[in-house]
């Protein structure tokens, strides 16, 4: 009897760690898929993970470990990596996306028309927007590496007049957030919302069923169904956070503009 116990708590054990292997296999290739940079614990280790996917000179790399030393530093880079983490996200999801409806969509058939462009065209507006997300996510990574941009002073002549260099600068700093929340509002978030709405309307294998003998013809039909359920999910769960990342890059936008020195 007081074996039992512990062959219970063995059991529980073994399955606990067997689910946390799993849970974190599949994070390590949703990771991989998404090109997700890991935070570290410190911005010293964050920079380290940064490194093991781009190049970063000693040059820069030193002058971010400065910098990272302290709160307006740590706060940058983990600004800079969390738009990086954003924008290849938004890259491989429109690369799903694109996949998904050269295989399983088919608007066209779906209104009885016949218009092979309209795949085409669905298929090279998602390969665009995962473009331009890989260019914001390069041109994030260039900010990083740059470094933030150093403030005039905001008077001069002893403190006597304002500086216009100033308030300049500080509408300089701006407007990458501006930019930001455009995207992800006009590009990201339509972008999805648009891809729900036409794989929900066209969902048709690239094979017509009724070409394929049975059963594969209704198995390929369920997991159509299945996989293109899924997809709708994903496209408006990500629509509604691109329009939660437009809010606050609208908000750090706003947030910059306090500072000018009027």
């Amino acid at each position: 009897m007081p074996t039992e116990p512990r062959l219970i708590e063995s059991a529980t054990s073994r399955r606990f760690a067997v689910t946390r292997d799993w849970i974190g296999r599949v994070t390590s290739l949703f990771h991989r898929l998404t090109f997700r940079i890991k935070r570290g614990a410190t911005p010293a280790e964050t920079l380290q993970e940064i490194g093991l996917r781009w190049t970063i000179d000693d040059k820069s790399r030193q002058m971010l470990l400065q910098y990272a030393a302290t709160k307006p530093g740590a706060a940058f880079i983990d600004e800079k990596l969390q738009a990086i983490n954003r924008a290849a996200f938004h890259r491989s999801a429109f690369v799903f996306n694109a996949l998904t409806q050269f295989l399983f969509v088919d608007l066209a058939a779906q209104l009885t028309l016949s218009l092979p462009t309209l795949k085409a065209l669905a298929v090279l507006a998602n390969l665009v927007l995962a473009l331009v997300a890989h260019l914001e996510m390069r041109k994030n990574f260039n900010a990083l590496v740059a470094g933030p941009n150093k403030l005039p002073k905001r008077r001069r002549f002893l403190g006597l007049m304002v500086n216009p260099k100033y308030n300049r600068a500080v509408k300089k700093s701006s407007k990458p957030y501006a930019r930001a929340a455009w995207k992800e509002k006009s590009l990201y978030r339509l972008g999805y919302f648009i891809n729900a709405g036409t794989i929900f309307l066209g969902s048709q294998f690239i094979v017509p069923l009724e070409r394929l003998i049975f059963p594969i013809g209704f198995i390929t039909g369920k997991i159509t169904g299945l996989f293109t359920t899924l997809v709708i999910i994903f496209d408006v769960w990500r629509g509604v956070r691109a329009g939660e990342d437009s809010r606050l890059a609208r908000e750090r936008e706003v947030a910059v503009y306090r500072n000018l020195n009027i």
